[in-house]
């Protein structure tokens, strides 16, 4: 099978946007990955510009570590970019079950920021970091991939997004992203921040059962010390991290190039690194014992020398105080729980009818199903043998029923 001049070898891997195919130039005599959007994209226009985007986006840059896009054309009524065929682990795949070596882990961090910084300081912000957009090949490198959401500063570009639109991968989105706000350079920079928290403690710094729950983490929690969690022992780094989770922009690093900087410094034998606005968790752990310590011998002090102090008051022959005592203050009510948001059914339907749903990855039942949600985001995925699989997030309301009409396309129309 063909795409314009490139011949498929074999498939690489799929998701949301299109199928990844190994394919030859033979033009050149070279081997290209081929990215081509699924056919169900095509009808519409939001896809079809995303995904020109990203042609557009890594083709007007050269970084070695950003993926090289060498063309883009139209064939078999879908749309294709030809681009550097990558030999490597994804990111994710290296992260897989283990925490990483700090050297190896603050490398390829450096690696990326600077990646970033290039991409940057050209209007570009790729708004979807995250482990699986990063390759690792066989000589320690990393090279950035999947632009498909890219914003691209061109004042003379129309609109592509809707204001409000929130696009990228829930677990790595910044708070500006989740709220639906604009993104720039110091976006990616806080993905780049969990993703050095995930490789050196082997959890990320915020999580949820679902999308919403990690929506109000990141927006509103703060994450744990870096080092009370991981392995590591770099107080440097862990605030570096810290920095770069800050909830508001302007408190995170402002561009690549000072992120890789500081980076750098955290790797030499005897730095020290401060940062713009030292953190609270910068005091070192054996301070804090020593300050605990000292707080609690101090209440004890105070404690007995208030016992020995103050009188006991003379009793009346009724048993009662001789002196008034103060009142003790009355513990305050605990706030009510608030009343649960009503359920509402998400009616899923399909053709053919069958398929699995997930609803923010978990299991919900076969084409046609009822699924009470509260209202809120979700992510919604309907998989069926031999069709492509379907995904879209969805706002349900607080209507009684929200229906879902699904058509799946079958591979073999491809």
């Amino acid at each position: 099978m063909k795409y314009g001049r490139y011949e498929i070898i074999k498939e690489l891997g799929r998701g949301t946007m299109g199928v990844v195919y190994q394919a030859h130039d033979p033009q050149i005599d070279r081997m290209v990955a081929l990215k081509v959007l699924r056919p169900d994209r095509v009808v519409s226009r939001d896809f079809v510009a995303r995904f020109l985007r990203e042609a557009k986006a890594i083709g007007r840059i050269s970084h070695a570590g950003i993926v090289t896009v060498y063309d883009v054309g139209q064939d078999h009524d879908t749309i294709y970019i030809a681009m550097e065929y990558l030999e490597g682990r994804p990111l994710n795949e290296v992260m897989k079950d283990r925490t990483l070596p700090v050297d190896e882990a603050v490398g390829m961090c450096i690696q990326v920021a600077e990646a970033l910084d290039y991409a940057h300081s050209r209007g570009i912000t790729h708004r979807d970091i995250k482990p699986s957009n990063i390759i690792l090949t066989p000589e320690n490198r990393i090279k950035l991939t999947d632009f498909g959401i890219a914003r691209i500063e061109d004042p003379d570009a129309a609109q592509q997004t809707q204001a409000g639109d929130i696009l990228g991968t829930p677990v790595y989105m910044a708070p500006e992203q989740v709220l639906g706000q604009k993104a720039d350079g110091r976006t990616d920079l806080y993905a780049l921040g969990v993703i050095a928290y995930e490789m050196l403690t082997g959890r990320r710094p915020f999580g949820g059962g679902n999308i919403a729950a990690i929506f109000q983490s990141i927006t509103h929690q703060s994450p744990q010390d870096p080092m009370a969690v991981g392995d590591f022992d770099n107080r440097a780094l862990a605030d570096l991290i810290l920095k770069s989770l800050s909830k508001k922009p302007q408190a995170r690093f402002q561009s690549g190039a000072a992120m890789s900087d500081v980076l750098k410094q955290c790797m030499t034998r005897d730095s020290t690194v401060f940062l713009e606005k030292p953190l609270p968790t910068q005091k070192t752990t054996s301070t804090r014992k020593k300050m605990v310590a000292l707080a609690a011998l101090l209440c004890l002090a105070v404690g007995a020398i208030g016992y020995m102090v103050i009188p006991k008051p003379d009793r009346s022959p009724a048993g009662r105080p001789a002196v008034d005592l103060p009142t003790p203050t009355p513990t305050a009510a605990p706030e009510p729980e608030p009343a649960p948001l009503p359920l509402s059914t998400l009616s899923v339907t399909s053709t053919p009818t069958g398929a699995q749903v997930f609803v923010d990855s978990l299991f919900k039942g076969n084409t046609p199903v009822d699924i009470s949600l509260s209202p809120g985001r979700y992510e919604v995925r309907l998989n069926l043998p031999e069709y492509y699989e379907w995904e879209a997030q969805l706002q349900i309301g607080e209507t009684d029923s929200t229906p879902l009409d699904v058509r799946l396309i079958a591979i073999s129309q491809n």
